[in-house]
């Protein structure tokens, strides 16, 4: 597949034939980078009694620098498969060592073969890794971006809410709510690995509050991996940081309600928080905060 940027944008071009015998060349991945994130669609075949031959889903997928690689879970319909995707959902183009400025680069996808075009000096097209190092940093008003990711997130709008973190992060990458809000987009639409990633680095780049913040979520990550001792381990140390419940957050409700029915040592820590948070009155923290 090959792969072309225009600004932000990046569209994904599958050749004819290939594993879903594609009768001539088609697009098949279209959407925009936010900072390293890309939010889009990808069209995948697929067989499965009532499926559709050719289907198009949302997709959020992240740009690891690291890694030099693009990707995130696809979710097909319930009893739909495509050839196309692995078992495990995990749509993954990895590039190779090769530098980015030498001639095409050889990539991986879903551990087939994709094409990465060489940046072009003066013209508006270049590899994914490039717009996203790139991108062009403007004005943010933080505090109001913040305000509306936790708003897209309290709506369970997970996309909406990386819009708004990652105009934070372009500004200010080590912001610790914004990390930690990315972090909770990605559990909302089950990415645990890329939650786990921005959790992690909001709680080494933030203040106590953040990292209470952020061992508190990540308590919810692993609970849903049902990784119950990890859970528990990281819930402990959110309640010793201090954490405590927000009011009226439906989402935060949730959570703790589940992470109660998980047993005694889960249920007494979650009574520690909300008690803790009754007795000091203190100000909304976590989901549903706008605060840095």
């Amino acid at each position: 597949m090959e792969l072309r940027t225009t600004g932000d944008q990046l569209v994904g071009t599958a050749p004819a034939g290939g594993v879903c015998a594609r009768p001539e060349a088609q697009q098949v991945l279209t959407g925009e980078f936010q900072g390293n994130v890309f939010i889009g669609k990808v069209t995948l075949c697929q067989t499965g009694v009532a499926c559709e031959t050719t289907a198009s889903y949302d997709v959020m997928l992240v740009y690891s620098f690291d890694e030099r690689a693009l990707g995130g879970l696809v979710r097909l319909e319930g009893g739909c498969e495509s050839v196309a995707l692995p078992k495990s959902g995990m749509l993954v183009f990895r590039a190779t060592e090769q530098e980015a400025a030498a001639p095409p680069v050889t990539a991986q996808a879903s551990e087939r073969q994709a094409q990465v075009p060489a940046p072009i000096p003066a013209v508006a097209s270049g590899s994914a890794a490039q717009v996203a190092a790139q991108r062009r940093l403007e004005a943010v008003d933080v505090p109001a971006a913040l305000r509306q990711g936790q708003q897209a997130l309290a709506a369970k709008n997970p996309v909406s809410a990386v819009q708004q973190f990652q105009r934070v992060l372009t500004q200010e990458k080590n912001n610790a709510s914004a990390l930690t809000g990315m972090g909770v987009a990605f559990f909302l639409r089950d990415q645990q690995p890329e939650a786990l990633r921005f959790l992690e680095q909001a709680r080494t780049t933030g203040n106590q509050q953040a990292r209470a913040e952020a061992w508190f979520w990540t308590a919810c990550v692993k609970r849903a991996t049902q990784d119950s001792k990890l859970a528990q381990e990281a819930l402990r140390r959110a309640v010793n940081e201090g954490w405590s419940p927000p009011e009226g957050n439906a989402l935060v409700d949730r959570e703790l309600q589940l992470l109660a029915r998980e047993g005694q040592p889960f249920d007494t820590l979650v009574k520690q928080a909300r008690g803790r948070k009754r007795a000091q009155g203190r100000d909304p923290q976590g989901a549903g905060s706008a605060s840095p």
